[in-house]
């Protein structure tokens, strides 16, 4: 018999604080406030892919969320509340998942949202011809749906997956009109009106390399309960423009141009909310910080002494710091703090340690010195690469790269920064062609050890592996993590495997950055969701925004 769950299930999810919204600041919008106009809000990197389903980018969850709806909502406590699913009973063995649907929704299309729509959609992820790089790994153990009628869908895994909820929340699990994937299906990755989906906003316009623009569904009723009102929203138009460079995205808030503007450079932040009027709001992000991944699989990262020799001749704190004006704290775990399972006990467990680091380049045999000062072993330097795809690398961690890069010469190691774009990128990584990639990945579940260590999510096959480990204790340990309900149980599982990844230096954790977005004084009602991604459902704006 099935296991009757309360709609308010917590998921062992990111105990995460939401941010204070804007009004916070400004006070609530006032009841004569424009329920019209247009916010523009600039991103310093446009998708390469639109659809969730296929793009695991942040950008195109961040933004597609303003299009697709999901079936439960999760709140920043971690639970999981309902959305487009009204209720839902789990089996007691937790593989059967039975959601009684709303019966009001409807796709901009004018197409019902029903059962065979849900089914649609989780077929399609899991179809290995979607080429899903993120949202299939996110149901990994999916088996079926069977429509039992029009409002209940009954979904079977074939193993417990605890984090399965969670992960129906997501932008990656939201769902496409079953017209627009018969129509469009294998064109879902380009922008326009060929999305869509349920949410307050409609895919309009597009203009590759430049803008996306998002039009309000008037006929939008079913917002989630994590909402502040219901009905349409209250912008007539979001319009969100792709401005890679710091400064001139900061100019264009400055200037009126734009009203919002994503991944706020720290040595910016003090500067914009004296000289330029704006409201800074941060949100702590979950998931895994910034981060480089030493390829395990070849030398010299497949010899423990290479990658904990590179770790101590870095002083985190000192980049980090100087960098980022003290706006960032440098990171100690493979998980960042605003994430459940993060393990306090890391911090501090490793520090700055040159003599270190040349004891074990000693071990290693690299005791000579070239005449640029580089260790040496047989004649040859101890040199090692580190790959990055221009196209979409920020441009305060390329600076990064280059502190590290500063730091480890006066060890006598030699990090050469290797751009490579035109998808040249893509394939020289999934054939473990490197030394080391640097990356963070968000999520509010640490189910994204998984994504990140687990020996079966190799980036060949749509998994982020970039150490390319096959380690069995970690496997198992990430594998109770599944299973286990229990949050105790598994936050125990996943300290287990942060420790692993820290004493075998699998992976170099560097800072955590937070989400920073500014905001001009008339904007209003701006929140972050979990996964720390601004909300523009609720905003309006006041006197002195762009129409």
């Amino acid at each position: 018999m099935p296991v009757s769950r309360s709609p308010h299930v917590r998921t062992g999810s990111a105990a995460i604080l939401l941010s204070a919204v804007l009004t916070a600041c400004a006070g609530s919008p006032s009841a004569d406030a424009p329920a019209d106009g247009t916010l523009t809000f600039a991103v310093d990197v446009g998708p390469d892919c639109y659809d969730p389903h296929v793009s695991p980018a942040d950008i195109t969850a961040a933004l597609q969320r303003n299009v697709y709806d999901s079936l439960v909502a999760q709140r920043p406590d971690g639970t999981v509340e309902p959305w487009l699913a009204r209720s839902w009973e789990v089996s007691e063995d937790g593989t059967r998942y039975t959601f009684h649907l709303r019966q009001d929704v409807t796709f901009h299309d004018g197409t019902p949202f029903d059962a065979e729509a849900v089914k649609t959609n989780l077929d399609r992820i899991a179809d290995p011809e979607t080429g899903s790089q993120y949202a299939a790994q996110l149901i990994e153990p999916y088996a079926s749906s069977e429509v039992l009628d029009e409002h209940t869908v009954e979904v079977e895994l074939t193993e417990p997956h605890a984090p399965f909820l969670q992960a129906l929340s997501t932008t990656y699990l939201g769902f496409h009109s079953p017209t627009s994937i018969e129509e469009y299906g294998t064109d879902l990755c380009n922008g326009g009106a060929r999305h869509v989906g349920t949410g307050p906003f409609t895919f309009t316009g597009f203009t590759e390399g430049q803008q996306a623009v998002l039009t309000r569904n008037d006929d939008y009723d079913w917002a989630p309960p994590t909402a502040r009102h219901t009905g349409p929203a209250h912008l007539a138009e979001l319009v969100i423009r792709f401005i890679p460079e710091n400064s001139v995205r900061t100019g264009a808030l400055t200037s009126g141009e734009v009203d919002v503007i994503d991944q706020v450079p720290a040595a910016d932040i003090a500067t914009l909310e004296t000289a330029g009027g704006a409201r800074i709001v941060r949100q702590d992000s979950p998931g895994a910080g910034y981060t480089y991944f030493f390829n395990t699989t070849r030398p010299p990262f497949d010899d423990r002494r290479a990658r904990l020799a590179v770790r101590a001749a870095l002083d985190l704190d000192q980049i980090t710091e100087t960098l980022y004006s003290g706006q960032y704290d440098r990171a100690w775990s493979p998980l960042t703090p605003a994430t459940f399972g993060y393990d306090e006990g890391l911090e501090g467990g490793w520090s700055h340690d040159p003599a270190e680091a040349g004891r074990l380049l000693d071990e290693l045999g690299y005791t000579g010195r070239d005449g640029q000062g580089y260790r040496t072993r047989d004649g040859e330097r101890f040199s090692i690469e580190l790959l990055y795809d221009p196209t979409y690398q920020r441009e305060d961690r390329i600076t990064y790269d280059t502190a590290v890069q500063d730091q480890l010469r006066q060890a006598g190691i030699e990090l050469r920064i290797t751009p490579l774009g035109d998808g040249s990128y893509v394939s020289t990584r999934d054939d473990g062609e490197y030394d080391i990639i640097a990356f963070s990945w968000g999520r509010a579940d640490p189910d994204v050890l998984r994504t990140l260590y687990h020996s079966g999510q190799q980036l060949a096959d749509g998994g982020a592996n970039a150490s390319r480990l096959s380690d069995p204790r970690i496997d198992a340990w990430l594998e109770t993590g599944l299973t286990e309900s229990g949050p105790e149980a598994r936050a125990a599982a996943y300290a287990q495997v942060q420790r692993r990844i820290v004493e075998e230096g699998y992976a170099l954790p560097a800072f955590v950055q937070p989400r920073v977005i500014a905001a001009a004084p008339a904007v209003r009602g701006l929140a972050f969701d979990p996964s720390a991604w601004p909300v523009f459902y609720d905003v309006r704006l006041g006197e002195g925004g762009s129409q």
